[in-house]
């Protein structure tokens, strides 16, 4: 259909850690553990889709790019990020998504490094959409509050007129989710 996927790997948002169906923080990975898991799913991804190879006068228009959030987020001025992003998003609005309301019910650890998955990720579709215009984000159902929020920023920020579809998660026969590692 003339679509170009854009696979986006999570360099910089693995510093941080999603909360979602969690109880207790992530450890922090350093920095060589980020690479390898990046290196890892890289790997699954590049399984399915055909990859635009750089520098080669041979790629397909459809040929799928990936992306490292980690080339945006790891040089992010923290001041000025606040200043221009902070305002786009209410704590009321986030407290109702029901990813952070199950984490706070049970009463689990809740960091704030870890509350700020979701404006990170909100931040990584509009970066998406700025650099190759991308303006439809899969993913699974876990994700729907960060992803609505993406789409909230963008069209906050840019006037963007971006989507998000989600899918549900693949999980273990006991019912919880499926996790990459």
């Amino acid at each position: 259909s003339g679509h170009r996927p854009i696979v986006l790997v999570g360099g910089g948002t693995s510093k941080v850690g999603d909360p979602t169906g969690k109880d207790e923080s992530r450890v922090m990975l350093d920095d060589e553990a980020v690479a390898r898991n990046t290196a890892g799913i890289s790997k699954v991804f590049e399984t399915f889709l055909n990859f635009e190879e750089e520098g080669s006068d041979d790629n397909a228009p459809n040929d799928a790019i990936m992306v490292n959030n980690n080339d945006w987020l790891g040089n992010l001025n923290y001041l000025d990020f606040l200043r221009e992003y902070g305002t786009q998003f209410s704590i009321n609005r986030m407290l109702s998504f029901e990813s952070v309301k199950q984490r706070l019910s049970r009463e689990a650890p809740f960091s704030f490094l870890e509350f700020n998955y979701m404006i990170l990720q909100a931040y990584d579709f509009l970066e998406l959409y700025r650099r190759h215009d991308a303006i439809l984000q899969l993913g699974g159902s876990d994700q729907w509050g960060n992803m609505v929020s993406g789409t909230e920023l963008g069209r906050r920020c840019d006037g963007a007129q971006l989507c998000a579809l989600t899918a549900p998660l693949i999980t273990k026969s006991d019912g919880t989710k499926m996790t990459k590692i």
